[in-house]
């Protein structure tokens, strides 16, 4: 008797946040085997999470994570958002099948996902006077090229990407453009441009500003922007204040590795 040898099936976690039906649930996790079985035995820990918006006023209240791990590639992740959690599902899900396919192929991620997916998901609608600081990180930047940075940024579909700048030494983001799209690179101190990229990348002619979290705030506020990026007047440290989703502000600090 010929025994058919069948590839193992990747790590899954589905997880369901909000006020969603078991059926989309099920739905995500028969989507996400098919996915990792699609991308073959180097595809492990597919996740996805699917979670459901409280504001009304929101057009795509469901937003879905779905991240992979990818030998020889690292970490795949896409984050979107639909009306229902099945289209949710299938937006994120095909997008990421799409990214990790490419970076599995031609070690690039391609120069359409430097744009604003139509599918980004919408920020709550929360006041001013009840956005509240909620998450605090720490974390110590890897030491990358512009590029490099540019490049893990997409891979993660995050707006923007904290790292040291290995042509400066400084504490730097590269982020999506806010107007004409592309990629932007600013510093916290001035820097000039040190070679070509292979990105559309441009880069500020003016470093990050020195402020403290509450004038962070207010620069947030008035610009309407997801991030601000800045720097501490305490330790000169990159820092970046952003728009979370559900309307409240996060931050992420720059630190040193412990010795």
């Amino acid at each position: 008797m010929t025994r058919l040898h069948h590839p193992p099936a990747p790590d899954l976690r589905v997880e369901i946040r909000g006020e969603l039906p078991r059926a989309d649930a099920e739905y995500a996790r028969a989507r996400a085997l098919g996915l990792g079985t699609a991308l073959g035995p180097g595809a492990h820990a597919v996740r996805i999470r699917l979670t459901r918006l409280r504001h009304r006023s929101l057009t795509r209240p469901v937003v879905a994570q779905a991240a992979v791990e990818l030998d020889g590639v690292g970490p795949v992740r896409v984050q979107l958002a639909a009306a229902t959690g099945a289209e949710a599902v299938d937006v994120a899900l095909g997008t990421l099948a799409g990214r990790a396919t490419r970076l599995r192929e031609q070690g690039e991620i391609g120069l359409a996902a430097v744009y604003e997916s139509a599918y980004r998901p919408q920020y709550a609608p929360r006041p001013l006077a009840e956005r509240q600081l909620v998450r605090r990180k720490s974390v110590t930047p890897a030491r990358c090229t512009p590029d490099e940075a540019a490049r893990a940024m997409l891979a993660l579909d995050h707006r923007f990407h904290l790292f040291v700048d290995a042509l400066t030494g400084q504490d730097a983001v590269v982020h999506r453009g806010a107007v004409s799209g592309g990629l932007r690179v600013v510093r916290t101190h001035a820097g000039a441009r040190a070679g070509g990229s292979g990105l559309l990348t441009t880069e500020s002619p003016r470093p990050a500003p020195t402020s403290d979290l509450a004038e962070a705030a207010r620069r947030l506020w008035l610009t309407g922007r997801p991030f601000v990026f800045h720097t501490d007047p305490g330790d000169a440290r990159g820092r970046v204040l952003y728009r979370r989703y559900d309307g409240h502000y996060g931050l992420i600090t720059a630190v040193a590795r412990p010795c």
